[in-house]
């Protein structure tokens, strides 16, 4: 037998034998697939506190103090989620006007779990100054939070994988009635991956 002929013969076999590992693998995902069916959080905004939102005296400049409780859903059954960052963006006017960031944490299965977004401060710009005119008129102000996540998944006693799933919250809330006051909305708003 030429040398040519036992390297073919050992490569063949080490091929197969690549293949077949790759086919048990799929297998064993297929079936941990089968059993925990594992699907990412689903997100909701549940209440909205503003207790300060007006312009500057020159019309160029938003103050803003904005509370936001969201709710994050494992939907899993046998899967928990293990949160390493979360953070939420605050919108207005098309403009992103802060960022807060929420705490990490353990969520088991079939469980909600409640956190709280504060956004105070201050934004400039042409954007968030129109959209404060237009829509202090109606009354009732339109926002949009964003939260991103980064997390694994819990699967008895392995963990798997970094996902960043991001949620689109888009919310509103009525004006505050007088100068200081609070306006509070408790709804329901849910958020789109």
């Amino acid at each position: 037998m030429s040398r040519s002929d036992s390297c073919g013969g050992c490569c063949c076999k080490l091929l197969c034998s690549l293949l077949q590992i790759v086919i048990t693998a799929g297998f064993v995902l297929f079936f941990w697939w089968l059993i925990f069916r594992p699907r990412l959080p689903r997100a909701s905004i549940h209440q909205i506190q503003l207790s300060a939102f007006n312009l500057t005296a020159d019309n160029s400049t938003l103050r803003f103090s904005l509370t936001v409780a969201v709710a994050l859903r494992n939907p899993n059954k046998r899967v928990g989620l293990y949160y390493d960052a979360l953070d939420a963006d605050l919108f207005y006017g098309g403009e992103q006007i802060q960022s807060a960031p929420l705490p990490v944490f353990y969520q088991p299965h079939k469980n909600t779990t409640e956190l709280e977004g504060k956004f105070n401060g201050s934004a400039a710009g042409v954007g968030v100054a129109e959209a404060f005119r237009d829509e202090s008129a109606g009354g009732s102000f339109n926002f949009e939070v964003r939260v991103e996540s980064s997390l694994r998944m819990k699967l008895w006693f392995v963990k798997i994988g970094h996902f960043h799933p991001k949620f689109d919250c888009k919310v509103d809330i009525r004006a505050p009635p007088q100068a200081g006051g609070v306006s509070v909305t408790n709804r329901t708003w849910n958020c789109h991956r």
